[in-house]
């Protein structure tokens, strides 16, 4: 399939030229009509390129020597769980810190340009996300997955760049299927992401959501012993479909080979049975004081009163101070428009299928007839 849309820049186009020569050169190159879409992306990467090596003579040794908080709090789910509405709760806590979306999109140079690059990032950015219109801003929580892809090759972001080998990117990064060289390079990428977050939000806590992640419970522990985890569930019939309207947004904007639509499908069923299916062996070793799972229709249906159970759960001090901040954001994004979708007989086969233990594990009934609708937030 070949669906371009102009995109006018790229999510890693600010990650260095051997990134992108080392990502075509392992996923078999770039097919013809997308050229000219990685020349842009190389073109940018390019003129960058000063500034990123401003960052390290500015920057380095200060951020090599910032320590991470050792508990940072983890919204943990699978794509389109409900995650970044938890994250962005969260986020209006004044003791917390998180990655923006301006970090995330300048990562190898974000300390040395977020002064002056913020209004210019401002006004090209789109207001809305394409998929769902929950609200962009540069100074908003944003993945700190995108600022890794920023950084490192070893990003499953790169699969919406090659689309064609989007089952080996999601199977190899999904369960952290590293060399010990390469796991040694993505922790020293992640921990920069982590530190650089840290001395931009003045030593606070960190807040962290990205859903490659659920993949990576085990690794994130050996990081972080007392790191907090914030599960969301959904209604994984819901999720499936909200996932492929994902993936329709992203692709034609992204891509730089052809695709086929049911093998990306196949990917998306694929990667969620095998990073939930780790998750739930790996979640056994967390201690309970460290572990809230969470309906997202319950967040949505009490939002307060599920976060101050998530801050008890946790233990997590403040939450009289944060009550206040995270109420008014409630309230502002209360009147929400989600998508809706129609769940007929095909994708509950498909889900009860391949993410039946999912529906079961959570007890999230199937649709009580084919054709019945579904919200996605």
């Amino acid at each position: 399939m070949s669906n371009q849309r102009t995109s006018p820049v790229h999510l890693a186009a600010a990650a260095p030229l051997g990134v992108w020569l080392r990502l075509v050169r392992e996923n078999g190159g770039v097919a013809r009509p997308y050229r000219r879409r990685l020349a842009r992306v190389m073109l940018t990467s390019a003129a960058l390129s000063p500034l990123r090596l401003a960052e390290r003579v500015l920057f380095g040794r200060r951020v090599a020597r910032t320590e991470v908080h050792p508990s940072p709090i983890f919204v943990h789910g699978f794509a389109r769980t409900g995650t970044t509405h938890v994250h962005n709760l969260l986020a209006h806590d004044p003791g917390l810190g998180f990655p923006t979306t301006l970090q995330a999109s300048t990562a190898p140079m974000f300390l040395s340009v977020r002064d002056w690059l913020e209004p210019l990032i401002a006004k090209r950015l789109p207001t809305t996300r394409p998929m769902d219109s929950v609200a962009v801003s540069p100074s908003l929580p944003q993945e700190e997955e995108v600022a890794l892809a920023c950084m490192t090759h070893l990003s499953p972001v790169h699969g919406v760049s090659f689309p064609n080998r989007m089952r080996e990117i999601t199977d190899r990064f999904g369960s952290m299927r590293l060399t010990a060289r390469e796991l040694a390079q993505w922790k020293r990428a992640y921990l920069h992401v982590l530190r650089t977050a840290t001395l931009a939000a003045e030593g606070r806590r960190l807040v962290l959501k990205s859903p490659a992640n659920l993949g990576r419970t085990a690794l994130l522990r050996s990081l972080f012993p007392d790191a907090k985890f914030v599960f969301l569930m959904r209604n994984p019939y819901v999720v499936y479909l909200s996932n492929l309207r994902l993936y329709r947004a992203l692709l034609p904007a992204y891509a730089m080979t052809d695709y086929d639509w049911d093998e990306v499908a196949a990917a998306v069923r694929r990667n969620f049975a095998g990073m939930m299916g780790r998750y739930l062996r790996d979640r056994a070793a967390i201690p309970l004081s460290n572990l809230v799972e969470v309906r997202f229709e319950d967040v949505e249906a009490d939002p307060l009163g599920e976060l101050e159970r998530i801050y008890h759960r946790l233990r997590l001090p403040g939450w009289e101070r944060a009550r206040k901040p995270i109420a008014a954001y409630a309230a502002s994004v209360a009147g929400y428009k989600k998508n809706r979708y129609r769940i007929d007989e095909r994708v509950v086969r498909v889900v009860d299928r391949d993410w039946g233990f999912a529906v079961k594990a959570w007890g999230y009934p199937p649709p009580s007839a084919a054709g019945r609708d579904g919200d996605e937030g």
